[in-house]
């Protein structure tokens, strides 16, 4: 966003409190000036009388006490028009920058989604060209071609749902499913799906409790077990742990995914669930992804009365962990 009306919104606010000052200070040495004529008259009148009046002296004193009372009134009233003025400031400035952060969030997304969609259309068209020119390619070849363009298509199909779903949730119509799932089995499922898409260039350690048992929407909870797992892919260095534990305590499912990655600053970690929200740059950052994820897991969560939180892990890396009621 161009920050130039930003700039020019602020010379006019420092415009405006420069010129209220000056309002002031000259109304102020008017209304002084005015009643120090008047009593200046009340004396001279008073000088050009043989005896003193007392009516004099008592009009004197009604002019001073006249004066300071409008001299009250004056800063009391400027007063009240300078916090107004403080307040309205605030709130401008406050909805300047969160327009800021909208615009930026939403040409991050612009950039990473248009990313998210040519490459792996791109990808799956190369493979499918190569297949075309060389129909009589080695059986390995061949199946490696394949295997890469249905993992391209399964990304493309996830960005999709991806987009679907937060669409569903901003708008309130999505309808949560409320059955009896199988948590254990849903998370068993999406970390050997995940194990095969990236083949050796991550290590997971699992230790997934079975059978636990929560009520809901058995899509949703897979979106937030396939959300929070390729996050943990995506912000962790080839060939680093992913640990991925599932138990229970207190009649709630403990879902845990914990990595070795780059971590997340402390100042981000609040941020990391709004919408469209990425740590970084879209023009720098070298992780995929839409700002999304996170997005959708803590609304599904929401949705199951359920919660989830980020901690840092050590040496380095992020913990995700997730707090479900279970099935009764």
């Amino acid at each position: 966003m161009n920050r130039r009306p930003l700039l020019i919104f602020y010379l006019l606010v420092g415009y405006i409190f420069v010129a209220f000052g000056w309002w002031i200070i000259l109304l102020a040495r008017i209304t002084s000036q005015a009643y120090n004529e008047k009593k200046e008259l009340t004396e001279l009148n008073e000088k050009f009388i043989a005896r003193p009046n007392s009516n004099h002296q008592t009009e004197l004193a009604s002019i001073n006490q006249d004066q300071h009372r409008k001299i009250i009134m004056i800063f009391g009233e400027g007063s009240v028009f300078l916090i107004i003025l403080l307040i309205v400031t605030w709130k401008t400035t406050k909805s300047l920058r969160h327009e800021v952060r909208v615009n930026r969030q939403q040409k991050n997304f612009l950039l990473s989604i248009t990313h998210e969609l040519r490459s792996p259309i791109a990808s799956s068209k190369v493979a499918l060209q190569t297949l075309l020119k060389h129909p009589n390619l080695a059986k390995e070849k061949y199946e490696i071609l394949l295997n890469n363009s249905v993992q391209d298509m399964d990304r493309l199909q996830g960005l999709v749902e991806n987009l679907l779903l937060a669409t569903k949730i901003e708008d309130h119509t999505f309808e949560m499913g409320k059955d009896a799932c199988d948590l254990s089995d849903i998370t068993k499922s999406v970390v050997e799906k995940t194990k095969e898409a990236i083949s050796q260039r991550r290590v997971f350690e699992t230790n997934i409790l079975p059978d636990v048992m929560v009520l809901g929407d058995r899509m949703g909870l897979t979106s937030v077990v396939t959300n929070l797992v390729e996050n943990a892919v995506k912000y962790s260095p080839e060939g680093n742990l992913i640990r991925v534990s599932l138990s229970e305590e207190n009649n709630r499912a403990q879902l845990t995914v914990a990595d070795n990655g780059f971590g997340i600053p402390d100042s981000e970690k609040k941020k990391i669930f709004q919408k469209f929200y990425r740590v970084g740059h879209e023009e720098t950052r070298k992780a995929r992804g839409t700002g999304l994820g996170l997005y959708i897991v803590d609304r599904i969560l929401a949705l199951h009365q359920g919660k989830v939180s980020v901690k840092d892990n050590q040496p380095n890396g992020s913990v995700f962990e997730v707090s479900l009621p279970k099935a009764l």
